[in-house]
Protein backbone atom coordinates (compact mmCIF):
# COMPACT_ATOMS: atom_id res chain seq x y z
CA UNK A 1 0.00 0.00 0.00
CA UNK A 2 1.70 3.19 -1.14
CA UNK A 3 1.07 6.83 -0.41
CA UNK A 4 -0.84 8.27 -3.37
CA UNK A 5 0.55 11.09 -5.46
CA UNK A 6 -1.31 14.37 -5.84
CA UNK A 7 -0.45 17.69 -7.39
CA UNK A 8 -2.20 19.94 -4.88
CA UNK A 9 -3.86 19.87 -1.52
CA UNK A 10 -7.50 18.87 -1.15
CA UNK A 11 -9.42 22.09 -0.64
CA UNK A 12 -6.61 24.23 -2.04
CA UNK A 13 -7.51 27.29 -4.03
CA UNK A 14 -7.10 26.77 -7.76
CA UNK A 15 -3.59 27.78 -8.70
CA UNK A 16 -2.56 28.55 -5.13
CA UNK A 17 -1.94 27.28 -1.61
CA UNK A 18 -4.56 26.59 1.05
CA UNK A 19 -5.35 29.64 3.14
CA UNK A 20 -2.55 30.35 5.61
CA UNK A 21 -3.32 31.21 9.24
CA UNK A 22 -1.22 33.15 11.73
CA UNK A 23 -1.54 33.44 15.49
CA UNK A 24 0.34 36.14 17.40
CA UNK A 25 2.84 36.38 14.58
CA UNK A 26 3.40 32.64 14.24
CA UNK A 27 2.51 30.60 11.17
CA UNK A 28 -0.03 27.97 12.24
CA UNK A 29 0.83 24.59 10.65
CA UNK A 30 -1.69 23.00 8.30
CA UNK A 31 -1.85 19.91 10.54
CA UNK A 32 -2.43 21.84 13.78
CA UNK A 33 -5.96 21.56 15.24
CA UNK A 34 -8.01 24.53 16.40
CA UNK A 35 -10.24 24.82 19.46
CA UNK A 36 -13.26 25.26 17.20
CA UNK A 37 -12.68 21.80 15.69
CA UNK A 38 -13.16 19.74 18.85
CA UNK A 39 -15.74 16.96 18.64
CA UNK A 40 -17.09 14.40 21.13
CA UNK A 41 -15.39 11.02 20.81
CA UNK A 42 -18.51 8.99 20.10
CA UNK A 43 -19.60 5.75 21.74
CA UNK A 44 -17.24 2.83 21.05
CA UNK A 45 -18.89 -0.58 20.63
CA UNK A 46 -17.89 -4.09 19.57
CA UNK A 47 -18.86 -5.08 16.05
CA UNK A 48 -18.13 -8.12 13.84
CA UNK A 49 -16.15 -7.50 10.66
CA UNK A 50 -14.65 -9.38 7.68
CA UNK A 51 -11.50 -10.26 9.68
CA UNK A 52 -13.24 -10.77 13.03
CA UNK A 53 -14.60 -8.63 15.84
CA UNK A 54 -13.30 -5.11 16.40
CA UNK A 55 -14.33 -1.66 17.55
CA UNK A 56 -16.83 0.61 15.83
CA UNK A 57 -18.83 3.74 16.56
CA UNK A 58 -22.39 3.12 17.69
CA UNK A 59 -23.48 5.64 15.04
CA UNK A 60 -20.75 4.85 12.51
CA UNK A 61 -21.00 6.52 9.14
CA UNK A 62 -19.17 4.58 6.43
CA UNK A 63 -16.12 6.16 4.79
CA UNK A 64 -16.36 9.24 6.99
CA UNK A 65 -15.26 7.11 9.96
CA UNK A 66 -13.07 4.44 8.34
CA UNK A 67 -10.09 4.33 5.99
CA UNK A 68 -8.63 1.04 4.75
CA UNK A 69 -10.94 -0.72 7.22
CA UNK A 70 -9.55 1.14 10.26
CA UNK A 71 -11.74 3.23 12.57
CA UNK A 72 -10.56 6.84 12.80
CA UNK A 73 -10.81 9.54 15.45
CA UNK A 74 -13.46 12.08 14.53
CA UNK A 75 -12.36 15.67 14.00
CA UNK A 76 -14.10 18.87 13.01
CA UNK A 77 -13.04 20.66 9.83
CA UNK A 78 -13.28 24.34 10.73
CA UNK A 79 -9.62 25.27 10.36
CA UNK A 80 -8.94 28.78 11.61
CA UNK A 81 -11.82 28.89 14.10
CA UNK A 82 -10.86 29.49 17.71
CA UNK A 83 -7.35 29.06 19.10
CA UNK A 84 -4.67 26.89 17.48
CA UNK A 85 -2.96 24.08 19.38
CA UNK A 86 0.58 24.13 18.00
CA UNK A 87 1.75 21.02 19.87
CA UNK A 88 -1.15 18.82 18.72
CA UNK A 89 -2.10 17.19 15.42
CA UNK A 90 -5.41 17.23 13.54
CA UNK A 91 -6.19 13.62 12.62
CA UNK A 92 -7.85 14.29 9.26
CA UNK A 93 -5.33 16.85 7.98
CA UNK A 94 -2.41 14.69 9.06
CA UNK A 95 -3.96 11.82 7.12
CA UNK A 96 -4.48 14.06 4.08
CA UNK A 97 -0.89 15.32 4.29
CA UNK A 98 0.42 11.74 4.35
CA UNK A 99 -1.86 10.54 1.56
CA UNK A 100 -1.02 13.41 -0.80
CA UNK A 101 2.49 14.23 0.50
CA UNK A 102 1.51 17.75 1.47
CA UNK A 103 3.72 20.08 3.48
CA UNK A 104 2.74 19.81 7.12
CA UNK A 105 3.09 23.57 7.58
CA UNK A 106 1.58 25.25 4.50
CA UNK A 107 -0.47 22.33 3.14
CA UNK A 108 0.84 22.56 -0.43
CA UNK A 109 2.22 19.68 -2.47
CA UNK A 110 5.84 18.69 -1.84
CA UNK A 111 6.13 17.29 -5.36
CA UNK A 112 8.22 19.27 -7.83
CA UNK A 113 11.85 18.54 -6.97
CA UNK A 114 14.01 17.49 -9.91
CA UNK A 115 15.07 14.35 -8.01
CA UNK A 116 11.41 13.49 -7.26
CA UNK A 117 12.14 13.23 -3.54
CA UNK A 118 10.48 14.76 -0.50
CA UNK A 119 12.06 16.46 2.49
CA UNK A 120 11.29 15.04 5.93
CA UNK A 121 12.26 16.85 9.12
CA UNK A 122 12.23 14.84 12.35
CA UNK A 123 12.48 16.49 15.75
CA UNK A 124 15.05 15.47 18.33
CA UNK A 125 16.64 12.60 16.41
CA UNK A 126 20.16 11.44 17.24
CA UNK A 127 21.98 10.50 14.08
CA UNK A 128 20.57 10.23 10.55
CA UNK A 129 17.07 9.04 9.71
CA UNK A 130 17.32 5.27 9.31
CA UNK A 131 16.26 3.38 6.19
CA UNK A 132 12.74 2.07 6.77
CA UNK A 133 12.18 4.29 9.80
CA UNK A 134 8.53 4.74 10.78
CA UNK A 135 7.09 8.23 11.19
CA UNK A 136 3.82 10.08 11.75
CA UNK A 137 5.39 13.32 10.56
CA UNK A 138 4.32 14.44 7.05
CA UNK A 139 6.89 15.95 4.66
CA UNK A 140 7.79 19.62 4.66
CA UNK A 141 8.70 21.99 1.84
CA UNK A 142 12.10 23.70 1.95
CA UNK A 143 10.81 27.25 2.66
CA UNK A 144 8.65 25.98 5.54
CA UNK A 145 11.57 23.93 6.90
CA UNK A 146 13.62 27.12 7.03
CA UNK A 147 10.77 28.99 8.73
CA UNK A 148 10.16 26.17 11.23
CA UNK A 149 13.79 25.94 12.29
CA UNK A 150 13.77 29.67 13.00
CA UNK A 151 10.45 29.79 14.87
CA UNK A 152 10.00 26.40 16.58
CA UNK A 153 11.88 26.07 19.90
CA UNK A 154 11.60 22.25 19.84
CA UNK A 155 13.26 22.00 16.42
CA UNK A 156 16.00 24.42 17.45
CA UNK A 157 16.99 21.94 20.17
CA UNK A 158 17.70 19.33 17.51
CA UNK A 159 16.33 18.00 14.25
CA UNK A 160 17.38 15.59 11.53
CA UNK A 161 16.42 15.84 7.87
CA UNK A 162 16.48 13.53 4.88
CA UNK A 163 15.34 13.50 1.29
CA UNK A 164 13.12 10.45 0.86
CA UNK A 165 12.21 8.63 -2.35
CA UNK A 166 9.59 6.11 -1.23
CA UNK A 167 7.01 6.37 1.57
CA UNK A 168 4.73 3.31 1.79
CA UNK A 169 2.02 3.09 4.41
CA UNK A 170 2.86 0.92 7.41
CA UNK A 171 -0.11 1.35 9.72
CA UNK A 172 -1.54 3.86 12.17
CA UNK A 173 -0.86 5.45 15.52
CA UNK A 174 -3.88 5.41 17.76
CA UNK A 175 -5.66 4.29 20.90
CA UNK A 176 -5.87 0.51 21.32
CA UNK A 177 -8.98 -0.82 23.07
CA UNK A 178 -9.01 -3.97 25.18
CA UNK A 179 -10.89 -6.64 23.18
CA UNK A 180 -12.61 -7.89 26.35
CA UNK A 181 -13.46 -4.75 28.33
CA UNK A 182 -13.42 -2.15 25.51
CA UNK A 183 -11.38 0.15 27.73
CA UNK A 184 -8.43 2.10 26.26
CA UNK A 185 -5.02 0.52 26.85
CA UNK A 186 -2.54 3.12 28.12
CA UNK A 187 0.52 3.79 25.97
CA UNK A 188 3.97 4.70 27.26
CA UNK A 189 4.52 7.05 24.33
CA UNK A 190 4.57 10.79 24.97
CA UNK A 191 1.50 11.39 22.81
CA UNK A 192 -0.37 8.48 24.36
CA UNK A 193 -0.67 6.68 21.01
CA UNK A 194 0.40 3.16 20.05
CA UNK A 195 1.90 2.28 16.66
CA UNK A 196 -0.07 -0.57 15.08
CA UNK A 197 0.78 -2.14 11.71
CA UNK A 198 -1.89 -3.04 9.19
CA UNK A 199 -0.95 -6.73 9.56
CA UNK A 200 -1.37 -6.66 13.35
CA UNK A 201 -4.64 -8.19 14.67
CA UNK A 202 -4.84 -5.27 17.11
CA UNK A 203 -5.58 -2.97 14.15
CA UNK A 204 -9.25 -3.99 14.49
CA UNK A 205 -9.21 -2.69 18.07
CA UNK A 206 -7.42 0.57 17.30
CA UNK A 207 -8.94 4.04 17.02
CA UNK A 208 -6.53 5.69 14.59
CA UNK A 209 -5.31 9.25 15.09
CA UNK A 210 -2.32 9.34 12.70
CA UNK A 211 -1.18 7.61 9.53
CA UNK A 212 2.22 5.92 9.81
CA UNK A 213 4.56 5.58 6.84
CA UNK A 214 8.07 4.23 6.46
CA UNK A 215 10.89 6.32 5.02
CA UNK A 216 12.82 4.55 2.27
CA UNK A 217 15.56 5.55 -0.18
CA UNK A 218 16.75 8.10 2.38
CA UNK A 219 19.57 10.56 1.84
CA UNK A 220 20.59 12.58 4.87
CA UNK A 221 20.83 16.29 4.12
CA UNK A 222 22.78 19.08 5.74
CA UNK A 223 19.96 21.37 6.84
CA UNK A 224 22.12 24.46 6.93
CA UNK A 225 23.38 23.85 3.39
CA UNK A 226 19.92 22.91 2.10
CA UNK A 227 18.29 25.98 3.60
CA UNK A 228 21.08 28.29 2.44
CA UNK A 229 20.36 27.07 -1.10
CA UNK A 230 16.65 27.80 -0.59
CA UNK A 231 17.42 31.31 0.67
CA UNK A 232 19.47 32.00 -2.45
CA UNK A 233 16.56 30.85 -4.63
CA UNK A 234 14.14 33.10 -2.74
CA UNK A 235 16.39 36.17 -2.75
Amino acid sequence: MSVAAASKAPGAKEGGAPRQHYWRGLHVPFIAPWSGESMPLGTIVRRPGPEGDGIAYADEYGRADRRHGVLWLRAGVTRGRGKPFFAEVHALRQRQAMAHLLCQVCGTSTFGRDDERHLFLVQGEEGPIAEGEKTTSPPICEPCAHESLRSCPHLRKGATAALVGYTPYWGVAGIVYDPITLTPILSDERDGLTLVGFDDPLIRWTLAARSVITLNECTTVDLELELTTVQRKLS
